[in-house]
């Protein structure tokens, strides 16, 4: 039994999360791919639009809807086409990140975010 050589994992990476996903964990959209998480998190993120109650989980470090009972409010960001919802810790992390979405806006402004 013996070596039996290198393993070859494949994967792919999801544009809106930029985590590493089995290829059978992507779909495939006219225009566009998203990993089944992400597409989850998008329809999650709707329902508490629509509905004014959040049961999802952050999209950033995937706390739940119990977990943050409490915590005040959620942010949504729209990008690509696709809502995200994440706790205020989590966003202040990521408009940081997303000067190419927000910069020069009026909310970059406000919070004194450089273009």
């Amino acid at each position: 039994m013996g070596d039996h050589g290198p393993t070859v994992v494949i994967t792919e990476r999801c544009p809106y999360c930029s985590k590493w996903r089995s290829p059978r964990d992507i779909l495939r959209m006219t225009g566009f791919t998203i990993c089944v998480q992400c597409e989850q998190r998008h329809i999650e993120a709707l329902a508490a639009l629509s509905s004014g109650e959040f049961k999802g989980e952050c999209s950033e470090c995937g706390k739940s809807a119990d977990q943050l009972r409490g915590t005040g409010e959620m942010a949504v960001h729209f990008e690509a086409g696709k809502y995200r919802v994440m706790c205020l810790p989590c966003d202040a992390i990521y408009v940081m990140k997303r000067r190419d979405l927000y910069g020069g806006t009026e909310f970059a402004r406000d919070i004194g975010l450089a273009a």
